[in-house]
């Protein structure tokens, strides 16, 4: 049965590396584009433009943390740094208020393009947020309802 109400956006997992990595503060979905291609025919009376559909393009995909002892954000990175890195498929669930998942991107071929580590201050008594940027080659959403058929 479909939600009459929007989802709240707070309640959600990411999982890759073969482990669910639940501990994420925020995650931002890349923005999906279709390029236009734009012609006339030679033919055309009127003026008009045509337009036909060109390359798909995927925004990166950036996920945000609490710096923890864990170190595997890095250590992907740090395989891309040294050239023997491999991409991986990664997914992000959107879980309703009793987290039960309703929302599914999957990610192909995602592989980090950036690390950033916290800024450190004496000034404010804020967490320490690192940040792993992500480039995708692909992108499927399902919900709920369309995995259980």
């Amino acid at each position: 049965m479909s939600s009459p109400n929007p989802y709240a956006s707070y309640n959600f997992k990411v999982e890759f590396l073969g482990i669910q990595q639940a501990a994420f503060t925020e995650c931002i979905l890349p923005v999906a584009s279709i390029e236009v291609i734009e012609y006339r025919q030679g033919a055309d009376v009127v003026n008009n433009i045509h337009k036909l559909p060109g390359l798909v393009r995927y925004g990166n995909l950036v996920l945000k943390r609490g710096l923890a002892s864990s170190m595997a954000l890095w250590d992907w990175f740090s395989t891309f740094v040294t050239g023997e890195g491999t991409a991986q498929p990664v997914k992000v669930t959107l879980l309703d208020s009793g987290r039960v998942p309703v929302i599914t991107w999957e990610f192909s071929n995602a592989w980090p393009v950036k690390y950033e580590s916290p800024p450190l201050g004496g000034r404010a008594n804020v967490l320490a947020i690192e940040t792993l940027e992500l480039a995708v080659e692909g992108m499927k959403m399902t919900t709920a309802l369309s995995q259980e058929t």
